[in-house]
């Protein structure tokens, strides 16, 4: 009769409209996200005080741990090293190790800088982008006169972070600092990576607060102080 089909109509009506909730709910974009744990081949453009500067360094960080590591190649005096660094915030000690061909040398002193967290409440979504053949999401977070200040690229499919761009707008040179993401890998880090060899551990020596102050690259550069200090601990904005 009347009321069965008017009963009818109204389930069906009912079905429509979860239907679409559900839809819409599936077209949502998620924030990203980034994790607590991880390692990552990191490529960096206009880091320092040039546009053309450009950095490469392999990272490692376990926010559990309160421990980083850092690997590459650095230039000092015209000469190139292959470097590590590891940081341990919960002891606030940092330990350098130098190598060249034959040569090894070590040095420890403290450090009182914590873990880099980006936080990305702020961002919105501005469309779909690709980077390396990879569709990502293109979020972007703006300073309070409307500029763009960061621009974030994460995987459509899964996530993860591929590129961060910095457009530092209070120098005197504005330009932008590029962070591109490769072979980013989330989890938590074997704990070997937080320890030295026996071997270097004995040759170690304490005045690397000493060295610090002539070796340029790491102090202003790629050094994980200024990792930390530069992109990371920029203020949300409102």
């Amino acid at each position: 009769g009347i009321n069965a089909e008017y009963g009818v109509q109204k389930i069906t009506m009912k079905v429509f409209i979860l239907l679409c909730a559900l839809f819409s709910l599936s077209l949502a974009q998620t924030k990203p996200v980034w994790p607590s744990a991880a390692s990552a081949s990191v490529f960096v453009e206009g880091w320092g005080e040039r546009r053309e500067d450009r950095h490469f360094f392999r990272w490692f960080y376990d926010e559990t741990a309160g421990k980083e590591r850092f690997e590459g190649p650095t230039e000092w005096n015209g000469e190139f090293f292959w470097t590590i660094v590891i940081i341990d915030t919960v002891a606030k000690k940092e330990w350098l190790v130098v190598h060249q061909q034959g040569l090894v040398e070590c040095y420890t002193g403290s450090d009182n800088h914590s873990l880099p967290h980006p936080n990305f409440n702020r961002a919105h979504f501005v469309g779909k982008a690709e980077i390396d053949y990879t569709v990502v999401d293109h979020w972007v977070e703006r300073d309070n006169e409307g500029r763009d200040l960061v621009q974030i690229f994460d995987r459509v499919d899964n996530g993860e972070i591929k590129r961060i761009d910095i457009s530092t707008h209070v120098s005197r040179r504005p330009h932008a600092v590029t962070f591109h993401f490769h072979e980013f890998d989330a989890g938590t880090q074997d704990a070997a990576l937080w320890t030295l060899p026996a071997e270097i551990q004995k040759i170690c020596n304490k005045d690397f607060n000493n060295l610090k102050r002539n070796l340029k690259p790491f102090d202003k550069k790629w050094l994980a102080s200024g990792f930390v200090d530069f992109p990371f601990k920029l203020k949300p904005y409102t």
